[in-house]
């Protein structure tokens, strides 16, 4: 082996010497340095934590939606007990003679029979309403309309039960009187607090 030779194995040899402890400084530089990252938070590496789903809107609040809906579907049995549709009011006919409903009086309209028949009914509905508000809490921006209602509820009890006696008398005076006192028990304090509650429905 001439000189050159060994001089080019060598250079070689000492060159991947040189390599090899390069790359062990630089591994040995890293295992350090996750050994520090581990030991000092400050350090650490950023790992990027998982998507989180922002939360799905709240929905209504349960008490004010059951209260609107307990007043609502009185006031639909209301209509129903009443049978009124389209302009028209069986009980406002046979009970108040007026037909269409706000129209003037005509006595000879009021039909004592049918106006007791739609009597029963309503005092069915207003019995069943009043005993519903008394399970479910009204949310506080119906303070003052539930408060209507169940100081008027009572009272439109007692006017119905007074019409039931005066149609079963017959008298188309009685029944008229006593479907007008009944008429100025809802109208227009009921009939306004139920306007608030579920304004989505006229309430005449």
């Amino acid at each position: 082996m001439n000189r050159t030779t060994w001089f080019s194995v060598g250079a070689a040899r000492d060159a991947r010497t040189t390599v090899c402890l390069a790359m062990t400084s630089i591994i040995w530089a890293v295992l350090v340095s996750c050994s520090s990252a581990g030991s000092n938070p400050s350090t650490a590496i950023a790992v990027a934590s998982p998507t989180v789903t922002a939360p799905a809107s709240t929905t209504p609040d349960s008490v004010t939606r059951n209260y609107v809906v307990l007043v609502h579907n009185f006031w639909v049995q209301e209509q129903a007990a009443d049978i009124a549709s389209n302009g028209s009011n069986v009980a406002a006919r046979v009970c108040l003679g007026t037909d269409p409903p706000g129209t003037p009086t005509r006595l000879q309209l009021v039909d004592p029979t049918l106006c007791r028949e739609r009597a029963v009914a309503l005092l069915a509905v207003h019995q069943r309403f009043l005993s519903d508000l008394a399970t479910t809490p009204p949310p506080p921006q119906f303070a003052v309309d539930d408060r209507v209602f169940r100081a008027q509820l009572p009272k439109t009890i007692s006017d119905l039960n007074a019409l039931i006696s005066a149609a079963h008398r017959g008298s188309q005076n009685a029944v008229f009187e006593a479907a007008t006192t009944y008429n100025n028990d809802m109208f227009p304090a009921v009939t306004d607090a139920l306007n608030d509650v579920d304004p989505s429905v006229h309430h005449p």
